[in-house]
């Protein structure tokens, strides 16, 4: 059942604020000079299919803030010009799918007279009632399209689901399952459904719940619309492998076709501007849509956290690893760096420029406890690698005042470790003279010279360790991109890149061989481990 909103409640507070920001944002601007041919001509122009990109300009400059991207010109096209339409909009987060497919298609279909009714659904119902308020709002206080298309006064409110246009239009909203049965104005029966914001991963853990879903909106929901013409749009990114998305798209494994009949318009955060293809910054991938741009989708990726990221941005669900847990990797209140019985960092580059993740790692050694005090784990070139390898150098000798890192009272040593095979390429060590001789000395690299064994087999041995609590990471940096995606890196581990964890694997492995004075082990000095431990980010 419905919870109708209180007066007094955030929600119904919130969208008070946004129907007064609709009303001062679209005071008409038309000279009043106009005449009634003018007019018309004028709104007739706005409301022709290949002007919807004008027509939203002109009617919601609170929300234009940019031009339209491709996938926003390719959706209307299709939805606009086809009398019936199963339609997906397999966007990224923040590229426009709930302002799109929630106001402004159905917005442009009522001034166009086509519109009969319109169903708006959700995960749950008080989700669905929110979004349908923004529509009510906008039907409320639009100052230009109220001037155009004439007063649309409503009975009910959306914080009940549903409320009706005094031209007689119905507007509902429901909650995945919830019975809609029945729904129409009269002898309208609604012939508009957007299915927003409905797939999660919690959800798609239940395959039989699913299947339910599934046929909820393509038989309740669908047989709810009109028969003669409707269109359905399912907007939403891809959170699983197999949430609500992929059914309803039909691509749920590999090389499945998608669904016959439906119109799917998949588009990734950035790509390959000449394919549409999915790719990566690092790769040259180019902003979907002009409001962003690299540097904006790169910092955002960066805070999220690679697996995040690929979900929001990408559609793609990067599945939790079976070996490492959250709860096995205790973040811990370091000790200053003279305190640990040894000090270590290695790099494990990659021999791409980029594409490939580049993991290096600060760990002190402090009894049988490995510490994680700094990380750079990113898809990077080797210019900003060695130049992330000299900055570790210039922390730990106290060069660089790091915020999350106490050096100590002593000088400490610290020795730099790199694959010998990476050492032996010209290119890397080209690059580290490079960057050397714009300083007062040289990085003094050492080589890695093991024969190292199967790189998942090393990784998966770090599991002991790691189960004991005694792999811990700097609790400075628990917000920091580089440590989430490290410890991302594990908790993916052995289905997602793997090179922050094979760095830390080199790391230990070489504290291990290392021996103190007279070959022995200094008194552990360990640092304050809660058991609680925050998550990152």
């Amino acid at each position: 059942m419905m919870i109708k909103q209180s007066p007094e409640s955030k929600e119904y507070k919130a969208w008070l604020d946004l129907r007064t920001r609709i009303s001062s944002a679209t005071e008409v601007t038309v000279e009043v000079t106009e005449t009634a041919a003018q007019r018309e001509q004028r709104i007739a122009e706005l409301l022709k299919p290949q002007n919807f990109e004008k027509f939203c300009r002109y009617y919601f400059p609170h929300y234009i803030d940019s031009d339209f991207g491709w996938f926003h010109r390719k959706a209307a096209k299709e939805i606009l010009t086809k009398e019936d339409i199963l339609c997906a909009l397999e966007w990224p987060r923040e590229h426009a799918k709930s302002v799109f497919a929630d106001i402004f298609i159905p917005m442009f279909l009522k001034a166009t007279k086509w519109l009969t009714g319109m169903i708006i659904v959700s995960e749950t119902d008080s989700k669905a009632s929110v979004l349908l308020g923004d529509m009510q709002a906008e039907l409320l206080e639009n100052r230009r399209y109220i001037a155009d298309f004439g007063e649309q006064r409503t009975i009910g409110n959306w914080s009940d689901g549903h409320f009706t246009t005094t031209d007689g239009i119905g507007f509902w909203s429901f909650g995945l399952g919830q019975n809609p049965a029945g729904v129409r104005n009269a002898a309208k029966r609604p012939n508009y459904c957007s299915v927003d914001d409905a797939a999660n991963r919690r959800r798609s853990k239940n395959q039989e719940r699913i299947k339910e879903d599934v046929d909820y909106v393509l038989g309740t929901l669908l047989g709810c619309l009109a028969i003669k013409g409707s269109k359905m749009i399912f907007a939403n990114n891809r959170t699983a492998d197999k949430d609500l998305m992929a059914h309803l798209v039909g691509d749920v494994n590999e090389g499945d076709p998608i669904r016959e009949g439906l119109v799917h318009i998949k588009v990734y955060a950035t790509e390959d501007p000449v394919t549409r293809k999915m790719k990566l910054i690092a790769d040259g991938g180019k902003p979907a849509w002009g409001r962003y741009t690299v540097a904006h989708l790169d910092n955002r990726i960066k805070k999220m956290g690679y697996r995040n990221a690929m979900r929001n941005f990408y559609h793609k669900d990067v599945k939790e690893g079976n070996i490492f847990k959250e709860e096995h990797l205790p973040w811990v209140d370091c000790l200053p760096l003279d305190r640990y019985d040894a000090l270590i960092t290695y790099l494990d580059p990659s021999y791409k420029e980029s594409g490939d993740t580049k993991g290096l790692v600060l760990i002190g050694k402090s009894g049988s406890f490995y510490d994680v005090l700094w990380c750079w784990v990113r898809h990077a070139s080797r210019g900003a690698m060695v130049k992330a390898h000299y900055l570790a150098d210039d922390i730990v000798k106290g060069k660089q005042r790091h915020p999350a890192i106490n050096i100590g009272k002593r000088g400490v040593n610290c020795p730099h470790y790199m694959e010998a095979n990476f050492i032996q390429e010209d290119l890397f060590m080209q690059e580290y003279k490079k960057e050397g001789d714009s300083r007062p000395e040289q990085l003094r690299i050492r080589p890695d010279k093991r024969a190292k064994p199967d790189k998942e087999g090393r990784i998966e041995d770090l599991s002991p360790i790691s189960e004991s609590g005694c792999l811990r990471f700097n609790r400075k940096l628990q917000k920091d991109p580089d440590m989430i995606t490290l410890r991302d890196q594990f908790l993916e581990f052995p289905n997602g890149h793997d090179d922050g964890p094979d760095a830390c694997e080199g790391g230990i492995y070489l504290l291990n061989k290392r021996k103190t004075r007279n070959g022995k082990q200094r008194k552990s000095h360990s640092g304050v481990y809660r058991k609680k431990s925050e998550r990152a980010g």
